[in-house]
This record gives structure tokens, C-alpha cells and sequence, in this order.
């Protein structure tokens, strides 16, 4: 077997046990087991716990084609585009995301390789975050009294897995009304007022072509 394959089913034997378990306090030697591979084999990839932690977050994000789908908001027409392509993200991918990120925040703050890997995705949604405020600014888009970092921070705050988590799983909104509300509450307090209209008129114009279409699928029948 390569090199890259008996990888793979390091993280694919982890990403297991932690979904099983509920918690991200498994062991290098739990895992090289789950694996069926020895301790050695499992060093020869990952330095520590530490090392496998942070590659773990980044599999589980590859696996879902998060990449692909981060580059799809980044390459969105405008910034309003991008926060509703953000949103359309983690309403679609925080389902599969959730059991990870949650078992590793559950230890993060007494487990350093976990706090490690929490802290990677973190700021790697920031970093997001402040790419679409940026486009926001350029475009002209973004609130004149709100500044910058502030308005950043509000994006990755409520576009946070522990919002997702309160909405959905606790609230039990739909994903539909997640990504509707998130995404018009979002606009709303960061664009101007010109953009908010503008976004209105073409969130009515989808609407509107949504329901003819759903009319003329029923009359087919």
C-alpha cells in the first residue's frame, strides 16, 4: 500500500472513532488500531496528536469539497454574492461538518492538539470573512459608519457553527430558513441601504420564478 493511502486511512480511522464516540480524546494508538496499522506507521505521517488534529480539520473539509466550494464564493460576482453564497455554504456543508468541529471544540480548551486544529479553522474563516468585506468596500457596498474589522467580525460571528447549531439543531429551523434569514439579517447590517433594495428586488425576482415554476410542475401533472 503507498505512503498516501495508508494516510488516508489514518484520518479516515479517526474521523470514525471521534464521529463514534462523541469526543475528540482518542489516542495515536486507538487510531493507528482503528486503522489496522502500527504506532510507527502512523508517526511516519503525523509529527504528534497535534499534527493529526490539524490535518483531520482540513481532510474532513476536502472530503466535502469545501475547497472547491470556498473558491466558488470567492469567485462570486459581487460582495453580496458572496455572502449568499457563504451562507448557502455552511447551511449545505454544516450538517456533515458539525460532529468533528464539535468533538474537537469539546476538549479544545484542555487538549492542545485539539485547540490547535479549533483554532486553524477559525482563522481560516476569518480570513473569509474579511475577503468578502473587503470585495463589500471596494464595491462601495459596505455601510460608510461601519468599520472594516467590525464588520468582519459580525459576518464570521454569525455565520458561526454555534449559530448554525442554536438555529437548526436547537430551534429547528430548515436549512431553507436558515439560509433565507442569515443571509437577509447579514445583508441588512452590513451593506448600504441602496444594496439591501437592490438585493430585495432580486431575491423577489427568484421568488417569484421559484413559484411559477413549482405552479407549472403541478399543472403538468
Amino acid at each position: 500500500m503507498s505512503s498516501p493511502d495508508s494516510r488516508t486511512r489514518v484520518l479516515d480511522a479517526a474521523l470514525r472513532l471521534i464521529r463514534k464516540r462523541g469526543d475528540a480524546s482518542v489516542t495515536m494508538a486507538q487510531i493507528a488500531t482503528a486503522a489496522r496499522l502500527s504506532r510507527q506507521a502512523v508517526y511516519l505521517h503525523f509529527a504528534d496528536r497535534a499534527d493529526l488534529m490539524v490535518a483531520l480539520a482540513r481532510h474532513v473539509n476536502e472530503s466535502l469539497g469545501l475547497p472547491a466550494e470556498i473558491q466558488r464564493v470567492m469567485n462570486s460576482p459581487t460582495g453580496i454574492e458572496m455572502i449568499e453564497a457563504f451562507v448557502s455554504m455552511q447551511a449545505r456543508g454544516n450538517p456533515a461538518v458539525w460532529a468533528v468541529a464539535r468533538a474537537i471544540d469539546a476538549v479544545r480548551r484542555t487538549d492542545a492538539a485539539a485547540a490547535r486544529a479549533w483554532q486553524s479553522r477559525l482563522k481560516s474563516r476569518l480570513e473569509g470573512c474579511r475577503a468578502i468585506v473587503s470585495r463589500l468596500k471596494a464595491e462601495g457596498s459596505l455601510r460608510p459608519e461601519l468599520d472594516p474589522s467590525i464588520a468582519a467580525d459580525l459576518l464570521w460571528t454569525m455565520t458561526s457553527l454555534r449559530m448554525w447549531e442554536d438555529l437548526v439543531l436547537e430551534r429547528e429551523w430548515s436549512p431553507e430558513q436558515y439560509q433565507v434569514y442569515v443571509t437577509n439579517v447579514l445583508i441588512g447590517a452590513l451593506t448600504s441601504s441602496r444594496s439591501v433594495s437592490l438585493h430585495r428586488q432580486r431575491l423577489t425576482i427568484a421568488l417569484t420564478a421559484n413559484a411559477r415554476g413549482t405552479t407549472t410542475r403541478t399543472r403538468s401533472r
